[in-house]
């Protein structure tokens, strides 16, 4: 029997025991706290108008308890009660998608808390992700208009917090795919770089003067991005690995200054690129920067010229090298310098062969990556360097692009899923390991947003509680199951 919506309005003592009943919450009780702080918190007529789509869009959520608790606390911000009307319009679209973020995301659900605002983002349509160059020329707006650095900071900041929130309601609600969600996540932080590496140099230069090679011409230089971030498969918490490489040698020159030499000057801007991006503010970070994959690691000069980053690799590159070479890719400043440097690389990345040795360091590095696992005691529960898990898919892929991408330049990808269709159409992958493959990394990569998701942490961890296990099931879009019935 259809229940009857018309039973819900709030403003009754009935209607809210009906909107319990209707909802089956595990935790009626605390479910029935949760709408006395909301009936308490909104005029009469705002619950009558809550009430029959709160009852129809509630029991829809994955995780309705958390999605009422989570609303409680929207609505009892002044700011957050105010967004009502937004809430109910349009057949009640925008409180639908609310809800579904409240129920799936704790992060999300405490980010709206604190910034009702945030709203407008759920509002726009989810269908149209803005472009690179809109979402730079915003946010360099920003920045510009910001006059002190904690707002500047607060800026960037603030632009990941709303993007991620954007991409996330297209991600949970329109469900939208791996390869959409992982570009837009991966594009935000290129435009974060952008602007960051701009903002920088500006800095850096009113005091030092600006970089230009012995004979006087102006120096550039470019932000190439490794891993995920370089295959533009980013996911809501990771790391971004970076490395900065200008065009020449040389030294700064201004007007009421005395020059430095330019590795100097651009060691500067990556130190202020990291603090824009990566200093603890009270709204959190933006971005966690590693630089350790440049050459020499973290004893390594922040910065090198293009000369000076290729005759590292001619001479002293290793072949984790080569393997983290595979998805490097120009993300900010003068892209055609990082062109130049992807396509000059290139030769010691994909060779015509792979030695016995080099197949050896491979298969060392990752027994290495499934013993830290085995030790901390998660190879079954960890979906990136778990048995099976993420990792083993990319090291699988890698291990084929730099076997067969000397003579097949077509499986030469950065992306993992464009570099698995390349090596199917070579030959280098059956057509049943590729369907494998393909299908086994989609499902790693959403539970890894999943759970990520919930608590904006850097997780990749299954639960062990089975409780958990269950709402992350659900988060996933798995429908509820009976427990089964015990054995006779």
């Amino acid at each position: 029997m259809q229940f009857d919506q018309s039973r819900l309005s709030l403003d009754t003592p009935g209607g809210a025991r009906a909107l319990l009943e209707n909802c089956r919450l595990r935790d009626p009780e605390r479910g029935g706290r949760n709408l006395a702080a909301i009936v308490a918190a909104l005029p009469p007529d705002d619950l009558r108008d809550l009430g029959p789509p709160l009852g129809r869009l509630l029991p829809r959520c994955p995780d309705a308890d958390m999605a009422l608790n989570n609303l409680e606390r929207f609505l009892a911000q002044p700011a957050g009660a105010e967004q009502l009307p937004l809430l109910l319009e349009n057949r009640a679209r925008t409180l639908e998608i609310l809800l579904q973020l409240l129920g799936v995301s704790q992060s999300f659900s405490d980010l709206l808390s604190a910034n009702p605002d945030y709203l407008d983002m759920l509002r726009v349509p989810l269908s149209r992700s803005p472009s690179p160059a809109e979402m730079q020329a915003s946010l360099q707006a920003e920045v510009d208009a910001a006059f002190e650095d904690s707002a500047v900071l607060r800026v960037f900041r603030r632009f990941r917090q709303r993007q991620l929130l954007r991409i996330g309601a297209n991600d949970v609600i329109r469900d939208r795919p791996l390869e959409e969600i992982t570009r837009d996540i991966s594009r935000t932080a290129d435009v974060a770089l952008e602007v960051a590496l701009s903002t920088a140099l500006r800095t850096v230069g009113n005091r030092f003067g600006q970089p230009h090679t012995e004979a006087s011409q102006p120096v550039s230089c470019v932000i190439l991005a490794f891993g995920k971030h370089g295959g533009e498969e980013l996911n809501y918490s990771s790391d971004i690995d970076l490395m900065f490489v200008y065009d020449e040698d040389g030294a700064t020159r201004g007007k009421r200054t005395t020059g430095i030499p330019n590795d100097e000057f651009f060691a500067k801007v990556v130190s202020e690129v990291v603090r824009l991006l990566s200093a603890h503010t009270d709204r959190g970070l933006a971005y966690r920067i590693d630089l350790r994959l440049r050459p020499e690691g973290h004893r390594g000069p922040l910065a090198r010229s293009l000369a000076s980053t290729l005759s590292y690799y001619d001479s002293l590159g290793r072949t984790w090298e080569r393997q983290a070479l595979i998805k490097v890719r120009p993300a900010a400043g003068d892209l055609a310098l990082g062109q130049r440097f992807v396509q000059a690389v290139e030769p010691f990345v994909y060779r015509k062969y792979l030695t016995f040795a080099e197949i050896n360091e491979i298969k060392a590095l990752k027994r290495r990556i499934e013993q830290k696992a085995s030790q901390a005691g998660v190879s079954a529960t960890e979906v990136k360097t778990g048995r099976g898990g993420i990792r083993d898919i990319e090291f699988t892929l890698q291990f084929l692009q730099l076997l067969n991408g000397g003579d097949l330049p077509a499986v030469r990808q950065r992306n993992t899923l464009l570099a698995l269709q390349a090596l199917e159409r070579a030959g280098c992958v059956t057509d049943q390991e590729y369907l494998i493959l393909d299908d086994a990394y989609r499902f790693l990569r959403k539970t890894e947003h999943r759970l990520q998701l919930l608590f904006d942490l850097q997780t990749h961890r299954l639960p062990e509680d089975a409780e958990e296990m269950r709402k992350l099931a659900l988060r996933m879009g798995y429908p509820e199951c009976r427990p089964l019935a015990p054995r006779a």
